[in-house]
């Protein structure tokens, strides 16, 4: 008898723990489409091999019809935006984006988001990023250099270089975000932002310019950075770039 109540009370621990850790798992909206990138080859890519570093599972969008909705983010933990619709110009839709961030839902940029909802004079969206950018060197082999220390880079190759991308050129640094790593442009001869952490209102934001094509979104450093800027703007990086307990992705 005091064998099968041991039994039972182990597997009740073990239900419990496996309860615990299914429910530690984060819920991201991956909003992605518009025009110049293989959208439909990465978003599927980069959710699978996030999940392989941080326990997070991704509903994925293409279009921006579901940001009319002022709620759009309210079942989701994050949002990550990785899209390119520079036309757009219903500013009704653009203030529900910049919103939901003001308002306190983690945001991951990527890439040619710098890029979307610049077809008007309205600087929120660029704040919210926390970068302002209209324009690119062109496609070619970069070098990173990391400037400042921060978990989500800590791991990052101290000669980590791809061998074709896109320099976004960075044109205002606003006040409340910390560039973590630049490129240096021989076009403009500055160093350009590529990875940053922001702060708008209550949203924690992270972001990276690069990621233009397979060159760079194949390679598994790349996708450790933006597991690691997932699990960072909700909360669950530790100082050391560790995810907190229970949100290990999958290759742990």
């Amino acid at each position: 008898m005091k064998k099968l109540a041991c039994l039972c009370l182990l597997t009740s621990i073990v239900l419990f723990c496996c309860v615990q850790a299914e429910a530690a798992k984060l819920k991201g909206l991956w909003t992605t489409g518009g025009c110049c990138h293989d959208y439909k080859k990465h978003a599927p890519l980069l959710t699978e091999k996030i999940a392989q570093y941080a326990a997070v599972e991704f509903d994925i969008v293409t279009g921006t019809e579901q940001f009319k909705d002022k709620d759009y983010a309210k079942d989701y933990d994050l949002v990550v935006y990785d899209l390119c619709y520079a036309g757009e110009k219903d500013k009704d839709l653009i203030g529900n984006v910049t919103n939901t961030i003001k308002q306190g839902k983690p945001a991951v940029i990527i890439h040619c988001s710098l890029h979307t909802f610049r077809a008007i004079d309205w600087d929120d969206w660029r704040e919210a990023m926390g970068m302002t950018s209209k324009s690119h060197d062109r496609f070619r082999a970069l070098k990173t250099k990391k400037v400042a220390k921060h978990p989500t880079t800590l791991f990052w190759p101290e000669d980590w270089e791809t061998p074709g991308d896109e320099l976004y050129q960075t044109i205002k640094f606003w006040p409340n975000a910390t560039a973590l790593m630049t490129v240096f442009s021989p076009q403009s001869e500055k160093d350009h932002v590529v990875t940053w952490v922001n702060k708008y209102g209550d949203g924690n934001v992270f972001g990276t310019t690069l990621g233009h094509n397979m060159l760079t979104v194949g390679q598994d450093d790349y996708h450790r950075l933006l597991a690691n800027g997932v699990l960072w703007v909700c909360g669950k990086l530790d100082d050391e770039g560790k995810p907190a307990a229970g949100f290990e992705g999958s290759g742990k």
